[in-house]
């Protein structure tokens, strides 16, 4: 955490990645020579292709431990603004399970996704709703353009992304907990969604 620049653009044919650093800090932090470089990464990203960019502190999160960081948000949402690009999809962790949020950026939908559950055993469970229930989704934030769509809080597990010229499907297994045996806690696919790159409508 102490070396410079710990953060990175990855090229492919079918998908660039903008892998940030967002320091240890709760909510996380950028310093200015990041976010200069995070504008121009994301405005030079090719057009032809997804656009992901990954960092540590979700913007979103609905559990009960850390909860989103607004400045996260508001960094992304500047970067955003001052390039000219709207990722195609926010790939997060630091908390530990899985959250799929909707967000609605330029008539675009974008998913933001915590998936923190792949190895702590301390999972982190989510919020009650105002009646003490468990969250219903899709669940509708505080801000008015972001809806929860799943959860999964009870397990641990890792999220799987597929992408092609097209398409970018992404699928969140969970795996039994170290307590649990194989014959009580299958391998299962808990949440799926597929989004058109072309229309930028979620399927």
């Amino acid at each position: 955490m102490t070396q410079p620049n710990p953060y990175w653009t990855l090229t492919s044919p079918l998908v660039t990645i903008l892998g940030l650093y967002t320091n240890v800090p709760e909510g996380g932090r950028f310093d200015t020579d990041q976010i200069d470089w995070f504008h121009a990464e994301l405005a030079a990203a090719p057009t032809d292709r997804a656009l992901l960019v990954a960092l540590h502190h979700p913007v979103y999160s609905a559990d009960a431990h850390h909860g989103g960081s607004e400045s996260m948000g508001r960094a992304l949402d500047e970067a955003i603004a001052a390039a000219g690009r709207v990722p195609d999809a926010v790939l997060t962790a630091h908390v530990h399970n899985y959250q799929r949020f909707t967000r609605t950026i330029q008539e675009r939908a974008v998913p933001y996704l915590v998936a923190g559950a792949g190895g702590y055993w301390h999972l982190h469970y989510m919020a009650k709703d105002e009646n003490g229930h468990d969250l219903q989704v899709p669940w509708q934030t505080p801000d008015q353009d972001v809806l929860l769509d799943a959860y999964s809080d009870d397990r641990h597990g890792y999220l799987r992304l597929s992408v092609t010229a097209t398409t970018l499907a992404g699928e969140y297994v969970t795996v039994p907990r170290s307590h649990e045996s194989w014959r009580h806690g299958p391998v299962n696919v808990v949440d799926s969604f597929s989004l058109d790159l072309v229309t930028h409508a979620l399927g």
